[in-house]
């Protein structure tokens, strides 16, 4: 007996850059080296396949127009704490667009500093005013990243942190939804969540 409609729904196929984003995670998650520059043989070290992640959290998360402004503009992460990580989140940033919008690194001695900014990156330097931090970035629409043991718990929004020796992720549920950024459904699968 010959059926009309598959028993499988058609589901649309993901673009190019989701697909290369989600593989980039999924290779970072698993542990499996690769380069940033294709033309490097050697492994990449933990802190370039965090500069990475912070570019790529870029394409699973969604910020109220408000927030993003006029089409074109740019995507704007701010790094507290470490400059030198800073310039390794600039150069994994290089060249990359998402949703038609440049990306801007910028080193930030101050949170102050950080508040117009998409994505705050906290460096584990600021642990101690972690929650003046926090509060000095909380009316922003800002998502805070950190790759501090704790920092998920205390209010950031996805934490980077390793086990087995691979970088992986953890989101606080809360502190994303209460900085007003969504983030993608597939993030969320690769990630350990908090509350």
């Amino acid at each position: 007996m010959r059926q009309d409609q598959s028993p499988h729904p058609v589901v649309p196929r993901p673009s190019p850059r989701v697909v290369t984003g989600l593989l980039l995670l999924a290779l970072a998650l698993a542990g499996t080296p690769y380069s940033v520059d294709s033309h490097a043989s050697e492994r990449v070290d933990s802190r370039e396949v965090k500069a990475v992640f912070l570019v790529n959290f870029l394409s699973f998360a969604e910020w109220p127009s408000v927030k993003l402004g006029p089409a074109g503009g740019r995507l704007t992460v701010a790094v507290l704490g470490d400059p030198s990580f800073a310039a390794l989140v600039e150069h994994a940033a290089a060249g990359h667009i998402v949703s038609g919008r440049a990306i801007a690194v910028q080193a930030v001695d101050s949170p102050e500093h950080a508040a117009s900014a998409h994505l705050l990156f906290i460096a584990s330097s600021q642990a101690r005013r972690l929650p003046a931090v926090l509060r000095a970035v909380a009316d922003g629409t800002v998502l805070t990243v950190g790759d501090t043991d704790g920092f998920a718990q205390e209010g950031v929004a996805i934490n980077l942190y390793t086990f087995d020796n691979r970088v992986r992720i953890e989101v606080n549920t809360t502190a994303a939804a209460r900085a007003g950024v969504k983030l993608s459904a597939n993030l969320m699968r690769l990630a350990r969540i908090v509350e």
